[in-house]
């Protein structure tokens, strides 16, 4: 997959979790918290793949995440506490496969969603501003 086709659906899948949070289902914010670990998973694990921070057996161990934001923290891409912000957040959505009955905060949804955008930003020189993301989430809404 190109780096733009890859953004663009990683844009796409970061929106989509936005229209999800904003529906006042009950299951939509775990599907939401879902669909933005998932995007913030590829982001990093195809970037760590296209700048060799991983062999290919490392890729896809249980350990890849926490490694690959080890590694860019050490490239000074993301601070201290946006490190263990994301991993908080991944881990929140290990905690509510395993139980019954667990609800997901939107603002969960908002801080990940930020976390995400600043992964692209830092990572793959991707930036909209407010008014674009705006419009890209009402764009996902009307076709979801």
């Amino acid at each position: 997959m190109a780096e733009n086709s890859l953004i663009n659906e990683m844009v796409e899948q970061i929106c989509l979790s936005v229209t999800l949070k904003g529906s006042n289902r009950d299951p939509s914010n775990r599907l939401a918290l879902t669909i933005l670990d998932n995007s913030v998973e590829i982001i990093l694990k195809f970037y760590a793949d296209s700048h060799g921070l991983l062999q290919d057996k490392e890729i896809n161990s249980q350990e890849a995440f926490v490694f690959i934001l080890d590694k860019i923290k050490d490239q000074n891409k993301i601070v201290n506490y946006e490190e263990k912000d994301i991993i908080r957040y991944h881990h929140i959505l290990n905690e509510f496969r395993n139980k019954d009955n667990f609800t997901i905060k939107d603002s969960v949804i908002d801080e990940y969603v930020i976390l995400a955008k600043i992964l692209l930003a830092k990572l793959y020189d991707y930036r909209a501003s407010k008014i674009e993301w705006d419009k890209m989430v009402d764009d996902a809404r009307r076709h979801s």
